[in-house]
């Protein structure tokens, strides 16, 4: 599968990676985040660090929402006073591969991604 790397807040939002990959993605219990992926016939791992990049993300097969929820992200402190979020998004936070450091969410469209929070403000969903 195709895999996004977003190196900050703007390429993220106008949808214009810094790197795209091919393979799979893993998340670990502890927050830990692989990409699985083969390069000259070698199968590799990388660990990305999200204190380095904005995010990572990746399609997702489709038919898997049961249920959406609002979710809104706030790229600094004013905005998410006056509860006025940059982007708003239909879909589910997968709490169980969430960390102190990153987010992970499924929009409508199909997109698993994962957020880093030392880049951002807030994010805030229904539950």
């Amino acid at each position: 599968m195709e895999i996004y790397v977003y190196r900050d807040y703007n390429e993220w939002f106008n949808e214009n990676p810094s790197e795209t990959l091919e393979g799979n993605v893993e998340i670990f219990r502890n927050g830990t985040i692989a990409i699985d992926g083969t390069y000259d016939y070698k199968s590799y791992r990388q660990i990305l660090s999200l204190d380095n990049i904005f995010a990572i993300v990746h399609k997702m097969p489709s038919g898997f929402l049961a249920y959406q929820r609002e979710i809104n992200i706030y790229e600094n402190i004013d905005s998410w006073k006056l509860s006025e979020p940059q982007v708003t998004f239909e879909g589910e936070i997968c709490e169980d591969q969430c960390s102190d450091k990153h987010i992970t969410l499924i929009t409508t469209d199909g997109f698993k991604q994962i957020i880093s929070l030392s880049k951002i403000f807030a994010v805030s969903y229904e539950r």
